[in-house]
């Protein structure tokens, strides 16, 4: 018996790459018939990857039709168990991922989403924003102090306001939008946004070609642009279809890149590498084998071991905790590591400068730049708060007409042909 002809994902392609200066990828990504996700993992070491692993793997979890509710529930559960597996694993202490996922079905995209990757739809050659970034830039856009433009240039737009397993729950915005056939969706991690603007962006799809083509364009064009992070990409074109096309896949080539082209088979994950890369435990350090010049005394030894052992600790718990400080230039600013040295060795580094004045802090609240440590998650709620208290200046906050953004349709763009890619 044929299949009813219905509007449904009819292309997908998606890829990936881990930038030109990180040295692994830890973005995830689906593209399946019912639904397409990218998750950006964050936290060091392999742990962002781990977490955006659980994300997507929720996802691929869902059962035919998937409904909005679906999406959501299956996103609250993975920040659960992101959450739970932090909190018993030190070594995936302050481990987080983005979520943007969506479903199609009967003709609606229904998409759920936590974080800043994004969610775009391509309709008659016209690109439209579908998602709110969780950002500290974006909500000062949103509250009017900063223009889209100075955001896309302010040096701190990556700090994110919300993740999955940064707290135990977690709140997750829903949008639902009326789909067309033609239409194109583009979800993506910020790596792309970071280098590529909305105008950009458009101008590659205006280009045409395959999503295969399209997709590596996008990637390429970003990598030339700096490519400062994790990059991924997947498109998914609507259509009136009863069938599943056949399985075409591609590599291009570039070391740390994957793409693919494929048809509409349930599960497809993309994960920028193979499963046995995937498995092979990370080797964090390499031993300095350096000539003998004779036996060292054994309490000398001793001596040499323990000490090791305290900076080696030391080391460890460094890296997974960030302070709220005052910079040498006066601002307010977020280490990642401890306040202290020992034997002249520093372990705290600057992470993020939040350019408010530590002074304003200090008079207002003196307890609050106190100098203690905390995991990532809680470390980053506290900068967003200063950001929000005393960094910005007193002006009114401008009204958005329409519904709240949790529960915000897109503007929809007019009717006429279809779109090029």
């Amino acid at each position: 018996m044929t299949p009813p002809r219905t509007l449904r994902i009819t292309e997908l392609a998606e890829a990936t790459h881990a930038g030109r200066v990180r040295d692994h990828n830890e973005d995830r990504s689906l593209a399946g018939p019912e639904v397409i996700a990218v998750a950006d993992g964050m936290g060091g070491a392999s742990a962002g990857e781990v977490a955006a692993d659980m994300a997507i793997e929720r996802m691929v979890s869902l059962d035919a039709p998937v409904t909005g509710d679906e999406l959501a529930d299956a996103i609250e559960r993975a920040n659960e168990e992101i959450f739970a597996a932090a909190a018993a694993d030190p070594d995936k202490a302050g481990m987080g991922t983005t979520i943007t996922a969506g479903a199609v079905e009967e003709g609606a995209l229904e998409v759920a989403h936590v974080g800043d990757s994004r969610a775009y739809l391509w309709r008659d050659g016209e690109l439209a924003q579908i998602t709110d970034d969780h950002s500290v830039v974006a909500e000062l856009v949103r509250r009017g102090t900063l223009t889209p433009e100075e955001a896309s240039r302010h040096p701190h737009r990556n700090v994110i306001t919300r993740a999955l397993g940064a707290e135990e729950r977690v709140e997750v915005d829903r949008m639902t939008l009326d789909l067309r056939p033609g239409d194109v969706l583009l979800f993506c991690s910020d790596g792309l946004t970071s280098h590529l603007s909305d105008d950009q962006i458009e101008a590659i799809l205006r280009e045409g070609g395959s999503l295969r083509a399209t997709v590596d364009r996008l990637v390429r064009r970003t990598n030339q642009a700096g490519g400062t992070d994790n990059i991924t990409v997947v498109l998914a074109r609507v259509g009136w279809s009863d069938r599943e096309p056949t399985l075409a896949s591609s590599d291009t080539g570039e070391t740390g890149s994957h793409t693919q082209e494929m048809p509409v088979i349930r599960g497809v994950a993309s994960a920028g590498a193979t499963k046995a890369e995937a498995s092979r435990t990370p080797r964090i350090l390499e031993p300095v084998r350096g000539r003998r010049r004779g036996r060292l005394r054994p309490a000398f030894v001793a001596v040499a071991v323990v000490l090791a052992m305290v900076v080696g600790a030391v080391t460890w718990v460094a890296s997974r905790s960030y302070v709220l400080t005052e910079s040498d230039d006066g601002t307010v600013q977020l280490d990642n590591g401890l306040p202290f040295e020992i034997l002249g060795l520093s372990f705290a580094v600057p992470w993020q400068d939040t350019g408010v004045a530590a002074a304003r802090i200090n008079e207002a609240d003196p307890g609050a730049l106190n100098g203690g440590a905390r995991g990532q998650g809680e470390a980053v709620a506290e900068t967003v708060g200063v950001v929000l208290a005393y960094g910005l200046p007193d002006a009114p906050v401008l009204a958005t007409a329409g519904a709240p953004a949790g529960e915000r349709t897109p503007q929809q763009p007019q009717d006429g042909a279809d779109p090029a890619p």
